[in-house]
């Protein structure tokens, strides 16, 4: 490493087994090291001379590290200029090299390994497939920094070869409107990877029509590298699919028992675990071996109680996984450390509360809401005695949990990306809007923050213009509202009953399509409906039959008793007077599966369907289907 030379090195994707030798050497050698803040892994610092001048460019402005610069070649010292992957792609090395060369002062280029073949790596995938691809193209979307349009990524996506995109998984959705308008299908496969090689790498995968959603509810915002591949359609073929997070277990999303585990590691707190262990129900003790007392090692014994002789963070793994919350009676230091290689997202992690040795504290350390630790801790904290230390911005206020209404209701969320969005806003106090039409709404009833306001109709909450909208609703939204409201959620509560009645041997699309017509023209969602009702003449229909099990709606059939009790219908039908002896099918059979007696939409006649609505009117929603 000659005095008085700038080095640009390429640092790799982030594991320091990744950077070259000639890297290390140079990094070893150095005098003074600049390098690109916590993009740096900091174990490649760790090849640095205790006594080298470490300065963090992240903090610093351009004119402050050419000067830093210039400063240690006169001095004579040894100058590595560390950047991420390899310098030459985004490197943002082309301004310090023009500032050096008017300055007169030597530099050299170093390659890295950039994190594309990383991610590549992490992904298990060849870049160029024989047959499919033999050209790589790295791009970013303009932002900050400008792409010319010749270099559009619409224009480059038709080459149809492998895509590694950098720099844009914040603007993921322009990503996805781009492909698309190149001739992609929606369910071409996508991948997003996370710090490439970092320990905390993840790996996201879907199609371009959920990538979004998947990577917002990982999210993942930055330091992720975007891929569109024919090899990712050729892996996705291969059974022997590889796992591509460091952690294996991690990335397969685990089936948990309706269970909690109760895990302790001290004397004490395996003493206080077997009496939180008596009192909550549906828990399994794991408590060490040498605690266990009469319960000999082995697997789950008598009031499912299981000693354990291998490390704690093999049981903290192994629960985590198994069941769907854990208490852990020990430090909260011990339970972050071990169980934060498994985490993938507060909608898929399991609820962990942590719990002192005197139960004074029962704190919800991890998936509060989704994975139900608020709810928990206050559980062990009645048992206990104690207090339930409760962090959630949304609950420490008391403010309702917007995101768990489908879960208690059953009812049915569209939009769902935007859930963080709007709950974020109710937090901080930003006007938010509510109307519901229909299901259980006794949520709106109690005490309710001030910026929470709940409107009489859609029409009146898009006039209030508020910055976030809950909606709970049997209608079809219009794409104004949403337009003007992005950030909306909304609910489908299962409360519509759609009365059918057909002739023989009608086939299941046209049926289908008479229910799809009937709720396109009264604009009611589908989303909505509870179940499909009809004569019990008609309940072996393999059309009927057929139509139900392709949407997922349950059928119920009715007596002709039944519905000949229904006298007073808006419009009889001679047909059925003739052949069934009733007044009709649709209309009689929509308003006993609803439990009213108003239609919401009439009879609409078809060639060989007819078709009518009706609304549950009581404040219950429909069994979970």
């Amino acid at each position: 490493m000659e005095p008085g030379v700038v080095y640009f090195v390429g640092a790799g994707p982030g594991d320091p087994a990744l950077l070259t030798l000639k890297a290390i050497q140079l990094i070893a050698a150095a005098d003074v090291i600049l390098y690109t803040g916590s993009l740096i892994n900091p174990e490649v610092l760790g090849y640095a001379r205790p006594d080298a001048a470490l300065h963090n460019s992240a903090t610093m402005e351009l004119s402050e590290q050419i000067a830093l610069m210039q400063s240690a070649v006169a001095q004579g010292q040894r100058i590595a200029r560390l950047h991420t992957g390899d310098p030459t792609i985004y490197g943002a090395i082309l301004e310090q090299i023009r500032a050096l060369e008017q300055r007169g002062i030597p530099y050299q280029i170093v390659p890295g390994v950039s994190s594309a073949f990383a991610a590549a790596a992490a992904l298990g995938i060849e870049l160029t497939v024989p047959g499919d691809t033999q050209t790589v193209i790295f791009t970013r979307l303009g932002g900050q920094t400008s792409v010319p349009e010749r270099e559009a990524l619409r224009h480059l996506a038709t080459h149809r070869s492998s895509l590694v995109i950098f720099l844009s998984v914040g603007m993921l959705d322009r990503v996805i409107e781009e492909l698309l308008a190149a001739g992609y299908a929606p369910d071409t496969p996508i991948a997003v990877v996370f710090r490439a090689s970092w320990p905390d790498e993840q790996v996201i995968r879907g199609s371009l029509a959920d990538i979004v959603a998947r990577v917002q509810s990982a999210e993942i915002t930055h330091q992720a590298l975007i891929v569109v591949s024919p090899a990712l359609t050729q892996r996705a073929h291969l059974s022997d699919a590889p796992v591509s997070h460091l952690y294996s277990d991690a990335q397969r999303k685990p089936t948990r028992q309706p269970t909690t585990a109760i895990i302790t590691l001290t004397r004490h707190g395996s003493a206080l675990g077997e009496r939180l262990h008596r009192l909550l129900p549906h828990s399994t003790l794991y408590i060490p071996g040498r605690y266990a007392g009469s319960h000999p090692p082995g697997e789950a014994g008598a009031g499912d109680i299981v000693p354990y002789t291998i490390s704690v963070r093999q049981v903290l793994q192994s629960a985590f996984q198994k069941h769907s919350a854990l208490v852990c009676i020990m430090s909260s230091g011990i339970v972050v450390r071990e169980l934060a290689p498994l985490l993938r997202s507060k909608h898929e992690d399991a609820g962990v509360v942590v719990v002192d040795e005197q139960g004074r504290y029962a704190v919800s350390l991890l998936a509060g809401h989704k994975g139900g630790a608020n709810r928990l801790a206050h559980q062990v904290a009645e048992l206990l005695g104690g207090h339930a230390v409760i962090t959630t911005a949304s609950d420490a206020h008391a403010f309702p949990a917007l995101d768990l209404l489908g879960e208690e209701h059953s009812w049915t969320l569209e939009r769902g990306e935007w859930m963080t969005a709007v709950c974020a806003a109710l937090v901080n106090g930003d006007h938010v809007g509510v109307v519901q039409d229909c299901g259980d709404d006794r949520w709106l009833r109690s005490a309710l923050p001030s910026n929470l306001v709940r409107y009489t109709s859609l029409m009146e909450m898009q006039q209030a213009a508020p910055e976030a909208a809950v909606v709970i609703t049997y209608q079809r939204i219009p794409e104004a509202l949403v337009q003007s409201i992005p950030k909306t959620i909304i609910y489908h509560p299962h409360v519509l009953v759609v009365g059918v009645g057909c002739n023989r041997h009608t086939p299941s699309e046209e049926i289908l399509e008479a229910i799809d017509v009937t709720f396109q023209e009264a604009g009611l969602a589908q989303s909505s409906v509870a179940w499909i009702a009809t004569i019990e003449d008609k309940a072996d229909e393999t059309g009927l039959l057929e139509a139900c099990a392709a949407r997922n709606w349950p059928l119920k059939a009715y007596t002709r008793r039944e519905i000949t009790s229904l006298l007073d219908l808006p419009n009889p039908s001679p047909w059925a007077q003739r052949a069934l002896g009733v007044l009709g099918v649709a209309e009689p059979a929509a308003l006993l599966g609803a439990a009213t007696q108003h239609l919401l939409v009439p009879k609409r006649k078809f060639a060989n369907v007819t078709v009518a609505v009706a609304l549950r009117e009581e404040h219950t929603d429909a069994p979970e289907r």
